[in-house]
């Protein structure tokens, strides 16, 4: 399963990540074939931003248009339950997923390592998770 975090809609029958961009939806596709609907490829900048050359080689698409041209604006994230409890997946790396959460007693106890003032991470085993699913909740007043 992919690891998606991040807010999406739906153009031309086709799921793209959306941002707002002054009040109009800009799609953000990694797909050639957009260039057809009148995406323009993205040409990073790279004097000011540090990006691994992964980063770079992953060509990126975008097209402004009007909110009235798209679905409904959603955020989607990949959870996981890990012994009976829920938490977002940051990640999959080396067979291993990246589980991460705001502080809490219960992540000491299950042996999270803070990695900034909030936030906390585990590498899990992907066999010691119960179950993978992504949630989806409506943004209804993203333009707004």
């Amino acid at each position: 399963m992919m690891i998606r975090y991040n807010i999406y809609t739906v153009y031309q029958g086709k799921e793209y990540r959306v941002r707002n961009n002054n009040g109009l939806a800009k799609l953000i596709s990694n797909d050639a074939d957009d260039l057809k609907k009148g995406f323009i490829e993205k040409i990073p900048d790279t004097k000011n931003l540090k990006y691994t050359p992964e980063q770079l080689a992953k060509k990126v698409y975008t097209l402004n248009v009007s909110p009235s041209e798209i679905g409904d604006v959603y955020e989607i994230a990949t959870f996981a339950l890990y012994q009976g409890y829920e938490f977002r997946i940051k990640y999959e790396e080396n067979g291993n997923y990246i589980l991460v959460g705001e502080y809490s007693p219960l992540l000491k106890k299950l042996e999270f390592e803070r990695v900034d003032k909030y936030g906390y991470e585990k590498s899990v085993r992907k066999e010691d998770v119960d179950l993978v699913y992504e949630k989806k909740t409506l943004r209804p007043n993203f333009f707004k």
